[in-house]
């Protein structure tokens, strides 16, 4: 029988009598049964437990101490591109090095050629000649401003391991008084990632030193008892260290981003407050109903308990889906994201119904003055909600009475909110994503500024004859002059080198391509030092290498149809060599590529399971569809104000950082992993209440209104401290970092207001009892009130 929109009571006449009654009704179905069975374990066995995870903790901290001295700022290549080819080419066969560092001099005073200032680098210099795996230190010469310059100093090691070894040569530096009269910067990709790696450690350690108070007080607020708002804490403190001693062996064997530990400590914390925030709102409901602490215990694990199962295991599904991205670094966070979320789950499911078993009723103790009255009161209030109902009662039947034009309203809020993704550009992050003052980041941007040749990106080509011949003979140097010739006429490109295109100095002439090439193939180079070294350099039996110089910029539409042009075209000009394209162009776009090409599987997992899950939790195939659809819509808000925000450089001062006019390219893929987990949270812990109560009813509007009542609050209140811990990461150092931690204040923000306040009440009396109904079984009927 369909329901009139008439004043509803927020329980069945009768109040708790008849929803005592239904208890037993609800106690038939398996998953509860099976839940309140395992509570009772759990109350019986309480002290075996928390002994159990005492020792587990005491065994963990050890590991989860030493996790950090293996992480990395890298896992971004990929091992079977088209560039990292020709860089591995370039490194094998023809000897470049396979790290560099820069090592930057400034003074604002002091010209390089002073005799002092000399004398400081090449005090430097004598010490990195000396130092283990180094190949050469080459001086380049003063800048143009006569006041900089730097040493490159390359190494036989590739960058992860010269990465480990940045504290050490950072304490060879000059510093502080010692650097006189030019301040000392260590740049380059290793100096880089090692502060990527120390930025973030320092960051996560801010984060947690800000959120955690912040959050025991409004837990303090929320509780009343210093008791109650300790649990949540005590469950987070306990299941992040275990969580990060289990991603310690894992961090041994396989590179492990240092992204990990923010990753730990916002899902970790967020998780962990929230889960017990739900246990511990449903145990005090049921203490409040009369029942003895082991009858409370097993219906809390059987209903909140459950919620908390499922809504882990889909949070789990969004990390699990990174792993098909195919990146290290990606496999890394959602490595580390499952084991943080699995111990939270284990944690709240095991730990801390055991701690409130031992508690009892005096998880009420210590009332903080005041607040705790406060709060006692309301409670009674929500609880006596039997007779007339509260808040969040009246606001679901109030949305329900105007449900098309609520779902009209929101939607068209979540789309002005989304909007911006339509000019969202992805691009690779460079040391802008260092906050502005980091040292590597100080010294590149002298080195771009002073130095401008260094700052071109150029594009490394990789020609080989087709039959393994030579490259130095006649017939092969004349295809190479055309291969040159047709990249000269490409669009965006400045200028070649090859060996039939020699790099011009000032003054210089010149030299004849038939000279050329008669040297070359008779042998009589190795006569000129100049053409030796090129060769040296360049070329190895059938390969050579030609560099192309360009205007257009890295991650540009321009930068990519060259790289584009160059692979697809180049027969053209080839005259049958073979081509490969490389450099930092080439190994930005084959990243992005490589990472997008690979997002549909994970999405199709995240979504595909997500619905399975949820499917066998809510015997429904409407409200896993409608959940999985209005997740999507709170990622693509949080997308929208990432794009606004982040790309186009709104409240960049306020949030202090530097636009890149694009989004790190990792960030949409990461967030949509994690977040579509997160976001499900609290839609199930809401649907959960609201099928619960419609098992014991049968009564779609009422169940709504209830369902909403009694977890308005509690869902309310477990989102402002999720979105402490995230927000605490928005005003960190690292920009990937403030746009993740902005990314899940979003749509945690978005999740628990417009769309669990209005599109599910809103949605669910539009569907009525089709909510409720599964393939292969009759439409329920709806009872009336």
């Amino acid at each position: 029988m369909q329901l009139q929109d008439r004043p509803l009571d927020t329980v069945a006449p009768g109040g708790d009598a008849v929803s005592a009654a239904s208890d037993d009704k609800l106690h038939t179905h398996g998953l509860y049964r099976l839940g309140f069975n395992y509570g009772s374990l759990i109350y019986r066995l309480r002290w075996v437990v928390i002994v159990l995870w005492v020792i587990g903790l005491a065994v963990s901290v050890p590991f989860a101490l030493k996790l950090t001295s293996e992480l990395t700022g890298g896992g971004y290549s990929m091992s079977n591109s088209e560039s990292v080819r020709v860089n591995n080419t370039l490194v094998d066969r023809l000897h470049a090095p396979p790290s560099t560092l820069l090592v930057v001099f400034h003074s604002d005073t002091t010209a390089v050629t002073d005799s002092a200032y000399q004398a400081q680098v090449g005090i430097v210099a004598s010490k990195f000649r000396s130092y283990p795996h180094v190949t050469g230190v080459i001086d380049a010469g003063p800048g143009k401003d006569g006041h900089t310059t730097y040493l490159a100093v390359t190494f036989d090691k590739n960058t992860d391991y010269v990465e480990t070894k940045v504290p050490d040569i950072l304490n060879m530096l000059p510093s502080g008084s010692n650097a006189s009269p030019a301040q000392v910067y260590l740049t380059g990709s290793p100096a880089i990632y090692a502060e990527f790696t120390a930025i973030t450690q320092k960051d996560a350690e801010r984060a947690e030193v800000f959120a955690l108070p912040v959050a025991l007080l409004v837990l303090l607020i929320v509780f009343g008892s210093l008791l109650a708002a300790l649990m949540p804490i005590t469950l987070a403190l306990v299941a992040v260290p275990v969580a990060m001693a289990i991603i310690y062996p894992i961090a041994l064997h396989n590179q492990t981003s240092v992204f990990v530990l923010n990753i730990a400590t916002i899902v970790g914390l967020g998780i962990s407050i929230d889960y017990s925030l739900f246990m511990l709102r449903r145990f005090r409901e049921e203490l409040m109903r009369g029942r003895s602490v082991q009858d409370a215990i097993g219906w809390t694990v059987s209903t909140a308990g459950e919620a908390i199962l499922f809504s882990g295991m889909t949070v789990i599904i969004g990390f699990g889906g990174m792993l098909l991205i195919g990146v290290q670094f990606m496999t890394s966070i959602g490595l580390g994201g499952m084991c943080v979320v699995a111990a939270a789950v284990l944690a709240a499911l095991t730990l801390l119904p055991a701690l409130l078993s031992v508690l009892g009723h005096r998880v009420n103790a210590l009332r903080v003055p005041l607040i705790g009255k406060l709060v006692a009161r309301r409670s009674h209030e929500v609880d006596e909600d039997t007779a007339r109902g509260g808040f969040w009662n009246g606001w679901a039947l109030a949305v329900m009475r105007r449900p098309i034009l609520i779902i009209i309203g929101v939607s068209a809020l979540l789309l002005v909110l989304a909007w911006p993704i339509l000019s969202i550009s992805i691009g690779t992050p460079t040391s802008t994503s260092l906050p502005k003052g980091a040292s590597s980041r100080t010294g590149i941007e002298l080195v771009n500024q002073q130095f401008p040749a260094s700052n071109e990106n150029p594009v490394y080509i990789i020609a080989q004859t087709p039959d393994g011949s030579s490259m130095l003979t006649s017939s092969n140097l004349l295809k190479l002059e055309g291969l040159s010739q047709w990249l000269v006429g490409r669009a965006h490109v400045t200028s070649v080198t090859s060996l039939t295109m020699l790099p011009q100095t000032q003054g210089s002439q010149a030299l004849p391509l038939q000279q050329l090439i008669a040297a070359y193939s008779s042998g009589a180079y190795t006569q000129s030092p100049a053409l030796a070294k090129l060769v040296g350099s360049t070329t190895d039996t059938d390969i050579t290498l030609i560099t192309v110089n360009t205007n257009a910029p890295v991650d540009s539409a321009s930068g990519k149809a060259l790289i584009d042009d160059l692979r697809n075209h180049y027969g053209q000009g080839a005259d049958g060599l073979k081509m490969q394209v490389g450099g930092f162009q080439a190994v930005s776009l084959d990243f992005n590529r490589y990472l997008y090409g690979n997002f549909p599987k994970a999405i199709a997992f995240i979504l595909g399971a997500t619905f399975i899950l949820l499917l066998l939790m809510f015997r429904s195939l409407l409200l896993p569809l409608k959940a999985i659809i209005m997740n999507v819509l709170s990622v693509c808000a949080a997308y929208g104000v990432l794009v606004f925000i982040f790309q186009q450089g709104h409240f960049a001062d306020v949030l202090n950082f530097t636009s890149d006019g694009f989004i790190d390219s990792t960030v949409p893929i990461l967030l949509f992993c994690i977040l579509f987990g997160l976001s499900m949270d609290y839609e199930v812990f809401l649907l959960s209440r609201i099928r619960e109560e419609w098992l014991r009813t049968h009564n779609n509007r009422f169940a709504v209104a209830r369902g909403l009542e009694k977890t308005g609050g509690v869902i309310t209140n477990a989102a402002l401290l999720f979105i402490i811990v995230a927000g605490s990461f928005v005003f960190t150092g690292i920009v990937i970092m403030k746009e993740t931690g902005l990314g899940m204040t979003i749509a945690v923000l978005v999740d628990a207001t417009v769309i669990r306040t209005l599109l599910v009440p809103a949605t669910m009396r539009l569907l009525g009892r089709w909510n409720w109904w599964f393939p292969g079984r009759k439409l329920p009927v709806e009872l009336p009130a």
